[in-house]
């Protein structure tokens, strides 16, 4: 495995307070990185970035999980405990029966704090679900890789080890936001390994791991399928992992074989009482079938069915919610709601695709709808003055929120 040496400074220029929020890849990694990165690490070994620490700690710190513990009936499994690889989350919850019946789960402060003094690891996994940073970022890098995106965060207080030597199922960028804590890793048994595979990896390589510390605006990101651990040094330390799940070849083809079944060929019953020659004769057919698609069109709708079923949390315009009888002035603003988006040419005009939804655009809309690509407000007025028909955009406009494909805001903000 390649050595990861201290990062370059380049990705913290400029100031916390100066960036912008989180959404990309080149958020999290640095600009200058992203192309490298791409070519040579994803999927294939670790890699290591840095962030200014102000900026690590935007993402979720102390107070964000001082108020989410607080603010949020949190329950196991979501949270829990896990100490030198065990879980011990029993004993911090205190049951409590409702007068309608229902068993809630109530934390108890000096139970968990007692445990996180003796080592456990508190983990709470989606809390980008809580965390309007998380979520834009894990919502952007969804769209920008076709993938599941969630956030989990890690605290400890002590040196013990939460997790033994392990692997993940998906890739993973890890963020350190407070403290600082000891990584070992291993690399990997098996290329991109998979738990349903038979031959999935089930003991780290007979290595001697390259062990790294993490402090406070780090980033490290490691490949599916790479052994680690983590162990924290004495004090207070926070983290967090974003897990990237990926779509993979055998997905793609579990989908094609579900196009099968649109044809008659697809549907009928395997002869096998004719013998193994019939059956493969039969095979052939159906892989000529495959093969004679249009791959460039087939690769378009798997991702469009990638997207549609992409998990996105809603992005709602309450009191809007394209009523035909409401007309929104014309200086609201738009925006497009978080999720996968593309524009392509049609053959009736322009093509917008968000989360697998495909909508036709005639071809004046063209620079509106880039600005919004772009992550913009855009002024209904300006969709007014490409179409040169208020009464088409209106409707249009209604459409996209009844999808939750536009959010609007009544003014400039």
């Amino acid at each position: 495995m390649e050595t990861l040496t201290e990062p370059t400074a380049t990705s913290t220029a400029r100031t916390a307070e100066a960036e912008p929020a989180f959404q990309h890849l080149t958020d999290l990694i640095g600009r200058g990185q992203v192309d490298g990165f791409l070519r040579r690490s994803l999927g294939r070994r670790a890699h290591r970035a840095r962030l200014e620490p102000a900026r690590a700690g935007s993402l979720f710190g102390w107070p964000q999980l001082n108020a989410a513990l607080a603010e949020h009936r949190l329950a196991p499994p979501r949270l829990r405990l896990e100490r030198s690889g065990a879980d011990v989350t029993r004993g911090i919850f205190r049951q409590r029966r409702t007068r309608r019946g229902t068993v809630l789960q109530d934390l108890d402060p000096a139970a968990l704090t007692a445990a996180l003094r003796e080592g456990a690891t508190l983990i709470l996994d989606a809390v980008h679900e809580i965390s309007p940073p998380l979520q834009r970022l894990c919502a952007g890098l969804s769209a920008e890789f076709a993938a599941a995106c969630q956030a989990n965060l890690y605290a400890c207080w002590g040196a013990t080890q939460g997790f033994d030597v392990h692997w993940d199922d998906h890739d993973v960028f890890v963020v350190q936001v407070e403290g600082a804590k000891r990584w070992a890793l291993y690399g990997p048994t098996e290329t991109s390994p998979t738990r349903q595979a038979p031959n999935a990896a089930a003991s780290p390589p007979q290595n001697e791991p390259e062990v790294i510390v993490l402090e406070p605006g780090d980033v490290l990101y490691l490949p599916r399928g790479h052994w680690h651990a983590a162990v924290g040094l004495g004090g207070p330390t926070l983290h967090l992992t974003i897990g990237l799940t990926r779509k993979t070849g055998a997905d793609l083809v579990h989908w094609m074989a579900d196009e099968l079944l649109a044809e008659a060929l697809g549907c009928a019953d395997l002869p096998f009482e004719d013998g193994d020659g019939v059956v493969a004769d039969r095979l052939t057919q159906l892989l000529a079938r495959l093969a004679a698609r249009d791959p460039q069109e087939l690769a378009r709708r798997y991702r469009r069915h990638v997207e549609a079923l992409l998990p996105q949390r809603p992005a709602l315009s309450f009191p809007h919610i394209g009523a035909d009888e409401t007309a929104l002035p014309a200086v609201a603003e738009v925006a497009l709601a978080p999720g996968p988006a593309h524009l392509r040419p049609g053959d009736a005009g322009l093509v917008l695709s968000w989360r697998g939804i495909e909508f036709t655009l005639a071809p004046a809309l063209e620079p509106a709808v880039r600005r919004l690509l772009f992550g913009e407000w855009v002024c209904i007025d300006a969709f007014s003055q490409a179409a040169h028909g208020e009464a088409q955009v209106q409707a249009f406009l209604r459409e996209m929120l009844r999808r939750g494909a536009f959010v609007v805001r009544e003014a400039a903000q």
